[in-house]
């Protein structure tokens, strides 16, 4: 075109070019002019009509422009629910302890039983000949802690160990360990025992121990002083509840709260009434032995192998009882499913609602765990790293009770970062949680929940996200 306009210009202010043969080269620059035109429109139309079909691009991760997205809730996500009973765990290494036994109308009765050792008096203990014996005693500390029913009456036996206390492999104590005793108890006490107000129970021992004991003291016997000979004569004590007792488990404070006290008095100048402690010893061969006999219910007994089961083999519901061996695991087969939809941009939050049974917990006899966490795990049901909040903190998380109608209790856990990873690691399909109670590890309790699981229609585990898609 540019060839031609200058063509043009030339013949113009050319002499020589007759009139007509100006007229037609004008012609042919006009409608060569207009044929470029039109293909520009044509172009212009075409890349619009691209444009527009084709579909936006957005990163995923990327905090996209509220034009072009909407926020939506997903509820939808399967939680799949089991129950993992192991067979023996570790309980020695603690100082507050376990006494009793409940029956629960889900797991079957738990029986718990402390053994541990005692701690040689001090040599300078120096009881005169005048002096007299008057009692063996044994004091047993509360710290509190109950789990069942504390309305009836309880009877708690002492009984000396007729073997020394000795690990069981690994160096350590589990709660399938036991201990031989002499066949005659100490000394037994029946009563009715109240949290709230009882500190402390004392038990009156056999006076033919008492007067050993006694004797030994004044006479400053190395069985009594000695630390190793002290061991060999008295082996430790074992404390238990009767066999037809299903009321309640209580806390024991340990460490020198619990002792077995030889009390006397003298009698010259004047009468004063004296007492020698043997404390309780806190070190690693104090130990809880924990059972649970599950007849009658879905689960099998203490000391069965490692089992995972299904909550569509409990009923729907699964188990957590973390001072009985039983570990409640939480999966999310059908997550990635959902979350591939090509409209979704971004997960902007991920929240687990874990609602206990109705009328599975109450205020007092089958309380709710005040506290638990989260704990990953795979197919290899090892309990792995805890589930953070997402300021990188622990995440322990106390129970929302519904006081009023207790319809609406639930635990309520952020695993925004969590699920997040598990989506972008491959081969994660059996990745999940263990529901764990949080306690120190120097106790032992055993609070339980029962989880409802996706085939209950109301009061079940939830996952929830809330995520970005693009608008259609």
């Amino acid at each position: 075109m540019a060839d031609l306009k200058s063509r043009l210009i030339y013949y113009n202010n050319s002499a020589a070019v007759t009139r007509n043969k100006l007229r037609r080269i004008i012609n042919i620059y006009y409608m060569r002019s207009i044929q470029h035109r039109k293909l520009l429109l044509a172009f212009s139309v075409l890349s619009l009509l691209v444009l527009s079909c084709t579909k936006k691009e957005i990163e995923f991760g990327e905090e996209p422009d509220n034009s072009y997205t909407k926020l939506v809730y997903i509820d939808t996500v399967g939680v799949q629910l089991s129950t993992l009973v192991t067979d023996s765990f570790a309980t020695n290494g603690i100082t507050s302890l376990l006494l009793g036994k409940y029956k629960d109308p889900y797991l079957g009765v738990v029986s718990t039983s402390p053994y541990f050792q005692l701690n040689p008096v001090s040599e300078s203990v120096d009881i005169p000949t005048t002096a007299v014996f008057d009692s063996l005693v044994f004091i047993i500390r509360l710290n509190k802690y109950y789990y069942g029913d504390t309305s009836r009456v309880q009877t708690i036996t002492v009984h000396e160990l007729a073997q020394s206390i000795s690990y069981s492999y690994n160096d350590k104590l589990y709660n399938s360990s036991s201990v031989g005793k002499k066949p005659l108890p100490l000394g037994s006490r029946m009563l009715k025992i109240s949290p709230a107000t009882t500190d402390s129970i004392v038990i009156r021992l056999n006076d033919a121990k008492g007067t050993e004991l006694f004797e030994k003291l004044r006479q400053r016997s190395s069985d009594v002083t000695s630390a190793d000979d002290f061991l060999n004569y008295f082996k430790g004590i074992n404390l238990s509840v009767a066999d037809n007792d299903t009321t309640a488990v209580y806390g024991l404070s340990g460490s020198v709260s619990m002792l077995m006290r030889v009390v006397y008095h003298h009698t010259t100048p004047s009468i004063e009434n004296k007492y020698v402690d043997f404390t309780m010893n806190p070190n690693s061969y104090t130990f809880n032995q924990v059972l649970a006999d599950r007849t009658g219910t879905t689960l099998p007994s203490t000391g069965t192998r490692l089992q995972e089961i299904s909550s569509t083999q409990t009923g729907n519901v699964a188990f957590t009882q973390y001072g009985t061996g039983l570990l409640l695991k939480m999966t999310f087969p059908s997550l990635r499913d959902i979350i591939r939809n090509d409209d979704i941009v971004k997960l902007l939050k991920a929240e687990l609602i874990i609602r206990p049974a109705y009328l599975s917990f109450d205020r007092y006899r089958y309380k709710l765990p005040p506290s638990l966490y989260l704990a990953q795990t795979n197919g290899s049901n090892i309990i792995g790293e805890t589930i953070l909040d997402l300021t990188g903190s622990n995440q322990v998380v106390a129970p929302s009770i519904d006081a009023i109608y207790g319809e609406n209790s639930y635990y309520r856990f952020n695993v925004t970062g969590y699920i997040n990873q598990l989506l972008a690691s491959p081969g994660s399909e059996d990745y999940g949680f263990f529901l764990m109670e949080d306690r120190g590890s120097t106790s032992m309790q055993v609070n339980r929940t029962v989880i409802n699981d996706a085939n209950r229609s109301a009061y079940k585990t939830q996952l929830l996200l809330s995520v970005l898609v693009i608008n259609q």
